[in-house]
């Protein structure tokens, strides 16, 4: 015990010293959330998607659950209502849209579709936040989808099965992530990270079961090694530790930071598709993946050279 007491203080004093820069809760979180694409692939074997996205949900609520009922006397009233519908926002309808379009499509085109967030994000704070989208998110925003064309007409070349219809699956479901964020932040600042993310989890578990009822096409599971073990890592690491991580990022940056952050999560998911799943692209997908990547980038910069200007001439 005494040397757990002085490892733990010895922790404690390099955190002290050495704090995590305020992104790198967030960076980590998509690192995960990019490896998900790749354990559903080997869990899809094993399940239906819809199967999957409830187990996956099931776990994460296991882990939660001693720590959730800590938390359930101390949310004020008035937080239930948006709690829930963020709950089942957050989880259910995101995850029910990545994840049933990704059985459609490549593991690479579904994450690559994900990088197309933060300018998402910037339309949606233009038309339902009053945080009006520069001329140079319009112009990023235009080459970016076409990037997302061009990735989808080249993939009957590389054998990667990109469809139509699975990205766009994928995109409805960052839609409902980049919709989120805001309100998110804002209940994350009434109730705190540790709460939010414990209660919403073991909340999604059971708002889904109606939904897997209805949508799935097959209940039997057909277990097997690897897709257990990618099961537990999508509940655990990609359900759990990664949401823990991103909310308590978002009390470090503002929702517009978090934003600009997402195009990491399509580079790390692109490369662990390539290494991992063997997933062959063509060049003309090549060139959309590239195009998506350097127009959201391309966005990030010129908002933060804008940003920076803004505040010289403040």
């Amino acid at each position: 015990r005494a040397h757990l007491a002085s490892g733990a203080a010895f922790s404690g004093s390099l955190k002290r010293l050495f704090p995590p820069p305020p992104m790198f809760y967030q960076i980590t979180a998509l690192f995960i959330w990019s490896s998900a694409f790749v354990a559903a692939k080997y869990t899809y074997g094993m399940m239906d998607a819809v199967m999957m996205v409830q187990m996956r949900l099931v776990i994460s609520a296991l882990v939660v659950l001693p720590v959730c009922r800590r938390y359930l006397g101390r949310i004020p009233r008035h937080s239930w209502k948006p709690l829930v519908l963020l709950s089942f926002l957050n989880y259910i309808g995101v995850l029910m849209f990545q994840f049933v379009g990704l059985k459609y499509t490549s593991a690479a085109s579904a994450i690559t579709v994900i990088g197309l967030e933060p300018l998402i994000t910037a339309f949606i704070g233009h038309f339902f936040f009053r945080d009006p989208a520069r001329w140079y998110h319009w112009l990023c925003g235009l080459l970016a989808f076409t990037g997302v064309g061009l990735m989808i007409a080249g993939g009957s070349e590389g054998g990667g099965d990109i469809t139509w219809y699975g990205c766009l699956l994928v995109l409805l479901g960052g839609v409902v992530f980049c919709a989120t964020l805001r309100p998110t932040r804002k209940l994350i600042d009434d109730i705190g990270a540790p709460a939010y993310t414990s209660v919403s989890l073991a909340l999604a578990a059971l708002l889904c079961l109606p939904f897997t009822l209805l949508l799935a096409q097959d209940y039997a599971i057909r277990w097997s090694g690897s897709g257990t073990l990618s099961l537990l890592y999508l509940g655990i690491g990609a359900g759990w530790l990664a949401y823990l991580l991103w909310n308590r990022g978002m009390k470090q940056v503002s929702a517009n930071t978090s934003g600009l952050l997402l195009p990491l999560e399509p580079v790390f998911g692109v490369i662990l598709a390539v290494l991992l799943l063997g997933e062959q692209i063509s060049a003309l997908s090549w060139s959309g993946v590239l195009l998506v990547m350097l127009s959201t980038a391309a966005a990030i910069l010129l908002s933060e050279m804008a940003k920076r200007k803004r505040t010289k001439a403040a």
